[in-house]
């Protein structure tokens, strides 16, 4: 039966192993890192940078805003949030839970809002506001 096999030469395995870590480089460079706020925050791949968007931060999320715009489904954008932010160690936590369009993670005494809108013309805005959680008593002003 081995001799019904063929054999590898040695450059010929590490083209094979080059061309498989290529195809797997590829296949996860789905999406890139921003620094928001001295936080690292994933961004979608197909998203880019909208810098003369301006809006008024939600209280508790004022260290840094950052918006993004691109053709990606919201759906996309909230499967996408829900598998990264977790493998990095963020956690989901209840602030927005009857808002469909907005996930709020915590991590240690961060915290971030992800926020997307879908437009007319199939472009979704995705908006990432930063903060540091304080206990409630600073929040509110007491």
């Amino acid at each position: 039966m081995s001799k019904t096999l063929r054999r590898f030469t040695t450059p010929q395995c590490a083209w094979l192993c080059l061309l498989c870590l290529l195809v797997l480089a590829n296949v996860g460079c789905q999406r890139r890192d921003e620094e928001i706020a001295g936080v690292s925050i994933p961004i979608p791949e197909k998203m880019t940078k909208n810098p003369d968007k301006s809006f008024v931060p939600i209280k508790g999320f004022e260290d840094g805003q950052v918006s993004y715009q691109g053709k990606v489904p919201p759906a996309e954008i909230f499967t996408f949030y829900q598998e990264t932010m977790a493998a990095r160690g963020w956690q989901p936590n209840s602030w927005f839970t009857g808002q469909k369009d907005q996930i709020a993670y915590t991590k240690g005494n961060r915290v971030a809002l992800i926020y997307y809108t879908p437009t007319p013309d199939g472009t979704t805005v995705l908006t990432i506001m930063v903060g540091t959680q304080y206990p409630p008593a600073q929040m509110n002003g007491k």
